[in-house]
């Protein structure tokens, strides 16, 4: 028996301790403000405005202040803030990027950025403008899309344009990172094997369908993308899975209210935890974005109640979700 005495102060850091909430990092939001050509972003980006059709929820300035006003939003330790660069002309580009490390700058809760450059631009142009934004520490590589393929052509490695393949790999010597959203996973394991060394994350779901079937072809594609060790999940938007349930389609620009049921996203969530483990799952949400499938709800609050109620009985899993792989893939110690 230990003759050990705790003092007062021992006996409430430990009870602290146990009642610490686990951190949470939110590796998924986007920021602006409108309008969006003129200052501080003054980049001439067409979204959320210009882009997408009528999306009064969504066109409003969306600024840290906002994120942090929502329940959801007070429970998050730290964020990553993503491109959102959607008819940026090539000359504003760098300013869209700049915009958004200065945002970083400003505040402690953004862990950091991961911008957006054109990758089919030639290799000199492209190598300039990592070396002048990757000397920030914060802003940790590039979002990429479809715009990678010939335009027309099918999604398949055979049919990326000219400089991608070339433009890539001064990322992966850099230890910067890609997001892909868009792109399917056979085509980023392709990617992968050929440029060894680059992370890759696969944004929402790996562009699942909105809904809460196993859909055979995504199913495979997962397959695929698993085969590359370092190519990570972003379980982002996992609430929009109800979108074909509730509304019986998969286009979005008038909000709706979310089935908020967790079973209902589990066979979702079995299947990419069994196929990618435990260590290549990243939590996010997609804010503002998410609040598509906002009415009614907090859809950062709800978000992290579905994927959390998974986790419950895997605690150690729980951290390598919510906050661990992200910390490994987008903070400084990468």
């Amino acid at each position: 028996m230990s003759n050990h005495c705790w003092t007062r102060r021992q006996i409430l850091a430990s009870v602290g301790a146990a009642f610490q909430k686990p951190p949470i990092i939110d590796s998924h939001i986007h920021l602006w403000k409108l309008p969006r050509n003129r200052p501080p972003v003054n980049d001439s980006a067409t979204f959320p405005s210009g882009c997408c059709g009528s999306m009064p929820w969504l066109e409003m300035d969306r600024l840290l202040p906002d994120y942090n006003a929502r329940p959801g939003g007070r429970k998050v330790d730290k964020v990553v803030l993503i491109e959102s660069s959607v008819g940026v002309p090539p000359d504003k580009i760098i300013q869209s990027n700049l915009w958004m490390l200065e945002t970083a700058a400003a505040n402690s809760k953004i862990l950091s950025v991961v911008g957006n450059l054109d990758v089919t631009q030639s290799p000199a142009t492209f190598a300039a403008q990592v070396h002048q934004l990757s000397a920030d520490r914060k802003w940790k590589g590039i979002r990429i899309g479809s715009g990678i393929f010939e335009r027309g052509a099918s999604h398949t490695f055979a049919n990326i344009r000219p400089n991608v393949m070339d433009n890539l790999p001064l990322l992966a010597r850099q230890k910067l990172m890609i997001d892909a959203l868009g792109v399917p996973g056979s085509v980023l394991r392709s990617v992968a094997g050929a440029v060894p060394g680059l992370t890759i994350v696969m944004d929402h779901l790996a562009d699942k369908a909105p809904s809460f079937d196993l859909e055979d072809s995504w199913k495979a594609d997962m397959h695929e993308a698993a085969a590359a060790p370092n190519l990570y999940i972003k379980v982002s938007d996992i609430h929009k899975l109800s979108t074909k349930s509730v509304i019986g389609a998969a286009a979005v620009r008038t909000q709706f209210q979310p089935i908020a049921d967790p079973a209902r996203y589990r066979p979702v969530l079995d299947f990419l935890f069994n196929t990618f483990g435990e260590n290549r799952l990243i939590f996010g949400t997609n804010w503002p974005v998410s609040d598509a499938a906002g009415k009614n709800v907090d859809s950062i609050d709800l978000q992290i109640r579905i994927v959390e109620r998974f986790l419950g009985a895997r605690p150690k899993s729980r951290d390598r979700v919510m906050y661990q792989n992200a910390e490994r893939i987008y903070g400084n110690a990468i």
